[in-house]
């Protein structure tokens, strides 16, 4: 039996993509696709459930948005229907995953596991996963401040070292000519090649039956830069001081990319799958994304009583407190604090029990004398109090991509809840023979 390597490739526009194959750019996908040809996916019909971390867990357990009810980052963990991972290690196989976002770790045997930075699961294998696995979290989640610690910097040496591909010295080169210019994406690019060759080394040791891992550079990359993509074709166009206009950070992904499906395909005894999951449009304006620099520090200056706080992705955190009543409280403190000419800060502000999950919603530029709204006072200096993400340039949109090297899809399009059957049917098969 082959083994099955799912690559959870979050988010890229293939429509962007092909435009890239024409100009003879991606001779990988070029070839990939020409073999195995693609299927269109569907997902959720309102837009505010097109998001990966509710696209994915429909994917890991065959259920929609309306059957799973997943709407947060984080909220695997409370979930109580098993995922694909845990049904076929019952079936007798070894399975492992590498930073899959908004997933659980229920798994009892599994050579390797290693979290998403924002899902709080446990990391299965040897101890050096879970060094990868803080590593990982550390430099997402201060990646806006442009923070790295000193264990985290050994933890990703030593993996550089170990791990090292050939095939890899190209991207690493150019992208740390690129730190060095500060070219942000660079960094992203960077990350992910080094965990794709970090999983790579843990197939090879380890060999399991079915491993995932989930690429989100891209989906980063095409967030803030999409713009400056030579098959873009809309108004818009980004400020000189975020990126130049001869730079096409879409191609430099999709570059990497091209030369991890070489490395994925020469895999031994192995099928490959690939699904997108979503996908991401242009934006008619840009919209401004800030995050917080300091979460807690920011609660104790509004004078905000809590017992622990947890970041999530970009904008989003959850607040923690001792009981309800207090939760209530907070969040009407937090609807409260506004931006000078009116506009909430915080415009998702929602009650949850004893927590509150927030969103620091202000998409419009801060500049240094800009002072908040709160409970009568004015709170001076903002500005301080956040970092500059991005500049949004692209949105999500339901439609999706799927390819298998199997070449067993026959529909020319279907939900992305079907993926799971794939999966699963892989293994049943198996078992029949």
């Amino acid at each position: 039996m082959q083994n099955l390597i799912f690559w959870e490739l979050n988010e890229i526009n293939f429509e962007y993509l092909f435009h890239y194959i024409k100009k003879g750019k991606l001779k990988n996908w070029e070839r990939f696709i020409s073999q195995y040809g693609i299927t269109e996916t569907y997902s959720e019909k309102k837009y505010q459930n097109l998001e990966p971390w509710i696209q994915w867990p429909s994917i890991r357990t065959g259920l929609t948005f309306s059957e799973h009810k997943i709407f947060r980052l984080g909220d695997i963990v409370n979930l109580n229907v098993a995922q694909h991972w845990e049904i076929i290690e019952k079936m007798g196989y070894s399975v492992s995953a590498f930073s899959p976002i908004n997933a659980s770790n229920n798994t009892l045997q599994s050579p390797f596991w290693i979290p998403d930075p924002w899902t709080k699961t446990k990391v299965s294998g040897a101890k050096s996963n879970k060094d990868i696995s803080e590593a990982i979290s550390q430099s997402v989640n201060d990646n806006a401040q442009g923070k790295i610690s000193t264990k985290t910097l050994r933890t990703l040496m030593i993996n550089l070292f170990v791990c090292f591909r050939f095939s890899s010295m190209k991207i690493y080169l150019r992208s740390f000519l690129g730190l060095i210019i500060k070219q942000h994406w660079s960094k992203a690019i960077i990350f992910e090649r080094l965990s794709s060759d970090i999983f790579l080394n843990l197939l090879r040791k380890n060999n399991p039956n079915f491993s995932v891992i989930f690429s989100n550079a891209g989906a980063h990359i095409q967030h803030h830069y999409i713009y400056n993509s030579e098959y873009y074709s809309g108004e818009q166009v980004n400020p000189d001081w975020y990126v130049k206009k001869s730079k096409d950070p879409i191609l430099e992904v999709f570059q990497m990319y091209d030369g991890l499906l070489k490395d994925l395909l020469k895999v031994k005894n192995s099928r490959l799958i690939i699904a997108t999951g979503l996908r991401q449009v242009p934006y008619p304006t840009p919209i401004y994304y800030w995050r917080l620099r300091n979460h807690e520090k920011f609660l104790r200056k509004l004078g905000i009583k809590f017992l622990r706080l947890e970041p999530r992705m970009t904008r989003d955190f959850h607040i923690f407190f001792e009981n309800s009543t207090m939760a209530r409280k907070c969040s009407t403190e937090f609807q409260q604090i506004l931006a000078p000419d009116g506009e909430r800060i915080f415009g998702i502000v929602e009650n949850e029990g004893d927590k509150v999950f927030v969103s620091l919603t202000y998409d419009k530029p801060v500049p240094k004398d800009f002072s908040l709204k709160f409970k009568g006072k004015v709170i001076k200096d903002f500005k301080s109090d956040i970092v500059f993400v991005a500049i949004k340039n692209g949105h999500h949109d339901g439609k999706g991509y799927f390819f298998d090297s199997a070449h067993q899809i026959k529909k020319s399009k279907f939900h992305v809840k079907e993926i799971f059957n794939i999966v699963i049917s892989h293994f049943t098969t198996a078992n029949k023979k």
